[in-house]
């Protein structure tokens, strides 16, 4: 690009935020690194400064609209706007639904879905000031379509973010500003490499058409493509990068119909 530009991504302490903001890094952007935890996002704003980088630490809980919007004042202060969001930040609490208690209900729709609402309402202010197509990603999952027991809550959220990513792409497309989404599939990051006992790794081996787990780098080359001139003509809309997973109705290792 001809001048840095400045990119915002939450989350991005650690897993796909990280990569997220570290390829976004890569490409010549300014990356102000969002995270709850201040030492997550310093470890990956640090990371970026030592491949050359430009990159603003910041702290933000973007459940909480002040923090979001202190977050974004830091930002202008120090580089004046903002070309791209990526909205990373989630969580996850296992629990079957008549069991989920009203604050575990509310924590999860508060990240994950009440906090991409925060951010991109503080963020089209300085998308639109750009002038040039500004570019919010928002991160899905797989289990925005497809679910399993103990994943109500966060599947809940991830639904409504595919929602909002549609409702938003429309109100910005007068703005030439795109309003995507990422819905990662099974993916190896620090959250979920405990969770994937060698017996889950195998089941989910046999159910992944393309027959093994995903790389956090991977979602981020996706966010790349959509913040890129080369997806200006492409909004509202839910790339699943998953290795087939959502499209599988197959039963594993057995035959039917055939």
């Amino acid at each position: 690009m001809a001048s840095a530009q400045t990119a915002v991504v939450t989350g991005a302490g650690s897993g796909i935020g990280q990569a997220c903001a570290v390829g976004l890094a890569r490409q010549g952007y300014r990356v102000a690194v969002a995270d709850v935890r201040p030492d997550a996002s310093a470890t990956t704003a640090a990371m970026i400064h030592e491949q050359g980088g430009e990159a603003l630490s910041l702290a933000v809980d973007v459940s909480d609209s002040a923090s979001v919007q202190r977050g974004f004042d830091r930002i202008v202060g120090q580089w004046g706007g903002v070309k791209v969001l990526v909205n990373n930040a989630g969580i996850v609490h296992q629990s079957l639904l008549e069991h989920l208690s009203d604050e575990d209900w509310h924590r999860v729709l508060d990240v994950n879905l009440t906090g991409m609402f925060y951010m991109a309402r503080a963020a089209i202010p300085l998308l639109r000031a750009e002038g040039s197509g500004g570019r919010i990603v928002n991160i899905s999952s797989v289990l925005s379509t497809v679910t399993r027991p103990l994943n109500g809550p966060y599947s809940a959220s991830k639904g409504g973010v595919n929602a909002m990513t549609r409702a938003l792409a429309l109100e910005l497309a007068p703005s030439c500003i795109t309003v995507n989404a990422v819905a990662p599939g099974h993916i190896l990051t620090p959250l979920t490499v405990p969770m994937f006992t060698p017996a889950v790794t195998r089941a989910f081996e046999e159910r992944i058409p393309l027959g093994y787990l995903g790389q956090a780098e991977w979602i981020a080359d996706a966010v790349l493509f959509l913040v890129s001139p080369e997806a200006h003509y492409i909004t509202g809309q839910v790339l699943f990068v998953d290795g087939g997973y959502n499209i599988n109705g197959d039963l594993p290792n057995l035959e039917f119909g055939r």
